[in-house]
């Protein structure tokens, strides 16, 4: 049975040479550490003949598995000529490089060959120059992954070739990734992010990048920044601050980056063949969070929608394959590709739903149209506000009559509408409807907000709009701008009230700041319950005030 596989650059190899690196490769090792000498000592000659770095892929019983020629270019292509077995892999492989780049002064490895050798994960690494210097001894050096440093690998020792060769490892202790708790079934995400020349802007949009991740079930291990410059079209970030990507990638043990900025269908592309790593950007990973959010048919289907209009044109079907078309004259040949059948069938998909959507639609119309002797106000903001707390300290009397309330973005998707009683003396109570909405988020991505516009008209059709914008966050004002902003980019026109939730957790200064930018503005904290009264005193003169009282409730926005 042939243990070894000769891989790599060997298209250029003349028979006699593919057969001396064969011969080469079958030569046996110490078992677990160290290396035959007389072995690399020919393997040096090989690659001075061919001018090309040489790998050994030992296993834990000393027998080569694999001999690459060539660089280290990819990941892939090096483990898919490696065997699978637990058995064999347990005990961990043993690299071993020959490089004509190799010098005295220069032992570290290339940042390219350490990315694609720690995705191999072996146990020690032994770099040797083919060169011999005056005294006849060739450098060497052996090393070890190590996530502590920042090229990811540890110097155990630099030698001679013939000291390292029975270099024993038993007292080298291999430092290990601190993983998650074994319970833990989070996913390890790198952030990749572009800074702008505001330099705490840019941090308030990392934390909020972290807190999306967070409520996606991922868990943040590192982060990688780049200045803002001139984008590179193909990846916008620059080839070293990829390379230095892809080693946090192996260093932190993630199995996902996300970037801060929306990527094209060609930039995913090359940012995973770059990294050899799945890739997502900031709008998908929206549409993530509103796929697990989604409990109602409404809200699942308008999710589906958002996701089938962002990944139309990324889709990538199964390379150049066809399928025939069918048997009648004119329709013989080679067929179409499998990629328009995708792209059709997911046409028809999105038609369907389209249809559904207008259905949605409809059926909330009526729905408002039933309730249209009676005043509406809606809750909007920025996500994470406050606002389902806010709808559950006015109108929810009994727990199970609580809307979904927790310290996650995007907590809430499905519009949710309770009625409010406000006690008056001498008569029953004035009852009005509010409506809680999803939230808003700086970008949010087009297909979304186009495929939820049939909750969204739950706050186009409101009489009120009541902001809710949370104080305690350091960020509120640049919140409270983007809600405004995508206000008057869906075409309200409703009364907007600011309602300053958090009082009792926010600085004085942000009261003062929010009180000069608006002084009608309300405070209250939903949590506390401060301010609830006044909120109620507040809706009661706006509906049914004396400007009200002859006019009907429905022209309250004139």
């Amino acid at each position: 049975m042939k243990q070894a596989h000769l891989a790599g650059r060997t298209k250029g190899l003349r028979p006699s040479q593919q057969r001396q690196l064969e011969r080469l490769s079958h030569r046996r090792h110490p078992e677990r550490e160290g290396a035959d000498q007389l072995t690399l000592e020919r393997l040096a000659e090989k690659v001075i003949e061919l001018c090309q770095p040489l790998h050994l892929v030992l296993d834990s019983r000393g027998l080569c598995r694999l001999l690459w020629v060539g660089p280290l270019d990819g990941s892939g292509q090096l483990l898919a000529h490696l065997p699978e077995s637990p058995r064999r892999k347990s005990a961990g492989w043993r690299l071993i490089s020959c490089s004509l780049t190799l010098q005295r002064n220069n032992l570290r490895p290339e940042q390219h060959d350490a990315i694609v050798a720690l995705d191999l994960a072996p146990n020690s690494w032994l770099r040797f120059a083919p060169t011999s210097d005056r005294g006849g001894r060739r450098i060497a050096a052996l090393w070890q992954p190590d996530p502590k440093e920042i090229s990811g690998w540890s110097l155990i020792e630099a030698n001679g070739l013939s000291e390292l060769c029975q270099h024993s490892q038993g007292s080298t202790v291999k430092p290990e990734v601190t993983p998650l708790p074994s319970k833990d079934s989070r996913e390890r995400v790198l952030l990749l992010t572009l800074t702008g020349p505001e330099q705490s802007r840019s941090e308030r949009d990392l934390a909020e990048l972290e807190g999306l991740v967070r409520s996606a079930g991922g868990h943040p291990v590192a982060v990688v920044r780049q200045k803002q410059g001139a984008p590179n079209p193909q990846t916008l970030w620059g080839k070293g601050k990829l390379q230095e990507t892809a080693l946090e990638v192996r260093r932190h043990s993630a199995s996902l980056v996300i970037t801060d900025r929306e990527l094209n269908p060609v930039q995913v592309r090359n940012l995973e063949r770059y990294l050899d790593c799945p890739v997502m950007d900031r709008s998908e990973l929206i549409l993530d969070i509103f796929a697990q959010r989604a409990s109602s048919a409404a809200g699942r289907l308008q999710v589906e929608l958002a996701q089938l209009r962002y990944r139309m044109p990324r889709l990538m079907g199964r390379g150049r394959s066809l399928s025939r078309q069918g048997g009648g004259i004119g329709t013989r040949g080679p067929g179409e590709t499998q990629l328009e059948k995708d792209r059709r069938a997911i046409t028809r998909r999105i038609e369907h739903l389209l249809r559904e959507v207008r259905q949605l639609q409809n059926h909330r119309a009526r729905l408002r149209n039933r309730r249209e002797g009676l005043p509406r106000v809606a809750l909007v903001g920025y996500t994470n506000a406050g606002k389902s707390s806010l709808l559950n300290a006015l109108c929810s009397r009994n727990e199970h009559n609580k809307v979904l309330a927790e310290n996650k973005l995007f907590a809430t998707l499905d519009p949710t509408t309770r009625r409010l009683l406000i006690p008056q003396t001498g008569g029953k109570p004035l009852e009005l409807l509010i409506t809680d909405t999803v939230g808003f988020i700086r970008e949010l991505p087009a297909p979304l907000v186009e495929a939820f516009r049939a909750t969204l008209e739950e706050t186009l059709e409101a009489d009120l709009l009541l902001v809710v914008v949370d104080l305690s966050d350091t960020d509120w004002q640049a919140q409270l701008d983007t809600v405004h902003q995508l206000l008057n980019s869906l075409g309200s026109e409703s009364i907007r009230q600011v309602i300053a939730n958090q009082i009792d957790r926010c600085d004085s200064s942000a009261l003062e700041t929010i009180r000069s930018i608006d002084p009608k503005v309300i405070y209250l904290s939903a949590a506390s319950g401060a301010g609830l009264q006044g909120l109620k005193h507040w809706l009661k003169d706006q509906f049914w005030g004396h400007r009200a009282e002859s006019a009907p409730l429905h022209s309250v926005n004139t």
